[in-house]
């Protein structure tokens, strides 16, 4: 298998890639003629479930998703994916699978990105991009004196007051008003917090 690490693709995509085509491996093994160069668009379709799956496994994925309950779309996806070291759009893809809320849950990302950061995301745009050294055969553990080098901000959310907050105002025990008095928001970025939470 070869992945391409060309240093505008980012690392998140080589780990992709590299998880996509060993799904092809053991769900299409005889594709691999060097006489047949079509790819067929359902195996793509299963190579791309097969690699979500492989680098975020469902209970590991949903215990991590579900602790974000209360933050924003964009801090959900972003601290997620920088615990599976897997793109936003890893993340966006296992997630739309289950996603029953409504309206489009990419376009929704996309919006709240957008709102948040003042810019849309390009094709080969990844927010909080991993360093190549995230991309190797083993990951030992690392030397605490290098540990700060590898922390983002997206890992210092604090997610429980959030959804603490979320569950308060869902269930009528608080108002929104309160909510952003205890978050410390004003009531216009309570309102778009509270737009951007999914179910």
């Amino acid at each position: 298998m070869v992945v391409n690490t060309w240093e505008r693709i980012s690392v998140e995509r080589w780990i992709f890639t590299a998880a996509h085509e060993f799904g092809h491996l053991i769900l299409h093994n005889s594709d691999y003629n060097v006489d047949h160069t079509d790819e067929e668009e359902k195996h793509e379709e299963d190579a791309n479930s097969f690699a979500a799956a492989f680098l975020m496994p469902d209970v590991p994925f949903q215990k991590e998703w579900n602790e974000t309950y209360g933050l924003a779309l964009v801090d959900c996806v972003s601290k997620v994916k920088r615990i599976f070291h897997v793109s936003y759009r890893t993340v966006l893809y296992r997630h739309a699978a289950s996603y029953q809320g409504p309206g489009n849950i990419w376009a929704r990302f996309h919006l709240d990105f957008r709102r948040r950061y003042g810019r849309t995301l390009l094709r080969d745009d990844e927010p909080q991009a991993l360093v190549e050294d995230a991309f190797r055969a083993s990951f030992p553990e690392e030397s605490s004196a290098g540990e700060p080098d590898k922390l983002s901000s997206v890992d210092f959310i604090q997610d429980r007051l959030f959804g603490l907050v979320r569950k308060a105002i869902e269930q009528d025990k608080i108002s929104l008003d309160r909510g952003a008095e205890v978050l410390g928001f004003s009531l216009q970025d309570m309102r778009d917090l509270a737009a951007s939470w999914i179910g």
